[in-house]
């Protein structure tokens, strides 16, 4: 299956803004986009970012073993947004480097646990995890009636210029 995701070259700017803020603890800050999913003419998805909803400070455990753990209240915060803007949600964090990213052990493991979650609220909706790099992007998507997640296809960065990886 084949999955596009689309962002604007100025929400990736204020994504990756936001996720380079220094956290009194955590080493790393981590956040949502809402999304609106469509259907490819092919056998495939485009989902396409429309906001970035942001982790509160708040909301982060203290946890040295990781670069950030969210606690229950961070999840349930973006449940509800979900919920009330009938969004895909797509959790995102960035690996400060050039070229295509990866995720971490710890990313693989901690996003099969709680991007399911979202098809409680949403079970209609695809949702995913996502971790940009200084120049490119990787990423998951859990398609509704799929047992495991498909790895997203293409990244399009909409705006001048346009980049797609």
């Amino acid at each position: 299956m084949k999955i596009l995701f689309k962002i604007t070259s100025r929400l990736l700017g204020e994504v990756k803004a936001n996720l380079e803020r220094a956290h009194p603890f955590a080493a790393e800050r981590v956040g949502f986009l809402l999304c609106r999913p469509g259907l490819l003419r092919e056998d495939g998805v485009v989902v396409l970012s429309h906001r970035l909803h942001n982790v509160a400070d708040e909301d982060y455990v203290d946890d040295p073993s990781v670069g950030a753990m969210m606690g229950p209240d961070a999840i349930r915060k973006a449940l509800q947004v979900a919920y009330n803007e009938q969004a895909s949600m797509f959790h995102v964090h960035l690996h400060s480097h050039k070229g295509k990213p990866r995720f971490s052990r710890i990313d693989e493991k901690e996003s099969a646990k709680f991007v399911p979650d979202f098809w409680n609220v949403r079970p209609d909706l695809p949702h995913g995890a996502i971790v940009f790099s200084n120049d490119s992007a990787y990423g998951k998507c859990w398609i509704p009636g799929q047992r495991s997640p498909e790895e997203i296809s293409q990244f399009a960065f909409v705006g001048v210029p346009m980049r797609k990886i």
